[in-house]
């Protein structure tokens, strides 16, 4: 058996959502430029409903929507 199959399956998963700290290490940008262009509705925050109508406090954000902003930015 190869070590790959024997690693457990939560090590093989990469995450889809990242916080704030992450999204900002994925783009090489601060915390704060993540806030901003949230802000700004250029990147758009995931929301995750909690039950009672509330939300996820978390700043998340798609990994697909940040390859989509560094595709614009090529542009």
């Amino acid at each position: 058996m190869s070590p790959a199959e024997s690693a457990s399956p939560s090590k093989l998963i990469t995450p889809r959502l990242l916080n704030l700290r992450a999204a900002a290490n994925y783009l090489g940008v601060s915390p704060w430029t993540i806030r901003d262009l949230e802000a700004r509705g250029v990147l758009k925050r995931v929301t995750v409903p909690l039950p009672g109508g509330t939300e996820l406090r978390k700043l998340l954000f798609d990994k697909l929507e940040l390859d989509r902003l560094i595709d614009v930015w090529k542009a």
